[in-house]
């Protein structure tokens, strides 16, 4: 019974130990490990800003319908409406009823479209 015991304790500090042992070698690994180096990244910005002259092409929030507004000078909906992927001349970019609208031309019409439903091509 004596020796019995005596093994179990032999047996459980032998395994404490090896267990330790396990423990601080991964600590050390992972203190000595380095990450690789990332090349730096070309920053875009976010929101360009649309000036008269450039490019712009219409995109759309919503999937199911394939549609922009049309705005009048004012800022005001129209019952026009422009289809996403078009692309046009900005003619002007203004403010005006709380929202930056840009001008295009489409068929001798002048438009205006919210700056939000447009991107710099």
């Amino acid at each position: 019974m004596l020796v019995s015991k005596n093994l179990v304790k032999v047996v459980s500090i032998a395994v404490a130990s090896m267990s330790l042992m396990g423990v601080g070698a991964s600590v050390s690994q992972a203190a000595s490990f380095t990450a690789p180096k990332l090349g730096v990244a070309e920053t875009m910005p976010t929101d360009p800003a649309i000036k008269k002259g450039d490019k712009i092409f219409v995109t759309v929030k919503d999937t199911k319908n394939q549609k922009v507004n049309v705005l009048d000078a004012q800022g005001h909906k129209t019952s026009q409406k422009v289809s996403m992927g078009s692309t046009y001349t900005a003619k002007d970019v203004k403010k005006a009823a709380g929202k930056k609208i840009v001008k295009i031309v489409k068929i001798n019409k002048s438009q205006w479209l919210n700056i939000k439903d447009v991107v710099k091509d």
